[in-house]
């Protein structure tokens, strides 16, 4: 990446944070508050209202164990639902400037990436000071766990954003899909709590291990590294294909868009 396309990244990055929070009242202070109220809520709801302990999650509240799946996928989630429309969004700047397509979707799944892991900071913190009892020896499986999140995240914003180009449909068919995918993926619930039948299956979902691997390192678990290693291997492979495809399909990007 040359500096005339870092200086382009830098600029679009600050405009897609500047877009987020423009015409709220409290502006970028929502990102503190959001994560905080996040929290509150499920804390009130599953400790007060509806009484839930995690199964096989150690010593966490169950507030602390949802949370410790929801922000990863949220990362994803957000970061996807973002990046599929980044090119048909800016189809008149496309036309305009020369840089690298992919550009437009990268910068959109880094503000999402920023946004939620701001997020995640401060809650990790919140628990903290509540006294959840975190291993803070886990922060290796955070990160590597976190990384392969993210980097999944690329991949698939990269590879849909190119699709949705000449098939407008896939926006509103990923959110649909990511819906279904928030629920077979073990945020709500301990796989090991589901049939012997059905849990091996849901490691075929990316993100099953690695927010398996960051809720194991923070509460003092065993990391399945094999498995993080398969699905950071997965990920990356799936980031060289959407590559691939945007390099092929830029020729024609533009005719459609």
């Amino acid at each position: 990446m040359g500096p005339a396309v870092r200086a382009v990244f830098r600029e679009l990055l600050r405009r897609e944070l500047e877009e987020r929070y423009r015409g709220s009242l409290l502006g970028a202070a929502w990102l503190l508050l959001l994560p905080l109220l996040q929290l509150a809520v499920l804390a009130w709801v599953f400790g007060a209202l509806l009484p839930a302990r995690a199964m096989g999650g150690g010593e966490l509240p169950y507030a602390a164990f949802l949370a410790l799946g929801l922000w990863p996928w949220n990362l994803l989630a957000n970061a996807v639902n973002r990046g599929v429309t980044a090119l048909t969004d800016n189809a008149a700047l496309i036309g305009k400037v020369t840089v690298p397509h992919g550009l437009y979707v990268d910068t959109r799944v880094a503000a999402s990436a920023l946004i939620e892991l701001a997020g995640f900071a401060i809650v990790l913190l919140a628990l903290w000071l509540w006294g959840v009892p975190l291993d803070w020896t886990g922060l290796p499986a955070l990160a590597a766990g976190l990384g392969v999140v993210a980097v999944l995240a690329l991949a698939l914003a990269r590879l849909l954003a190119v699709l949705q180009v000449f098939l407008r449909d896939i926006a509103a068919l990923t959110s649909q899909l990511l819906v279904l995918g928030f629920f077979m993926t073990p945020v709500l619930y301990d796989r090991t709590l589901l049939p012997p039948a059905v849990s091996p299956w849901l490691v075929l979902n990316p993100m099953t291990v690695p927010v398996e691997a960051i809720r194991a390192g923070l509460s003092g678990g065993p990391v399945d590294w094999q498995a993080l290693a398969v699905c950071a291997a997965v990920a990356g492979l799936l980031l060289v294909l959407a590559q691939w495809l945007m390099r092929r399909g830029r020729a024609h990007l533009e005719d459609f868009l």
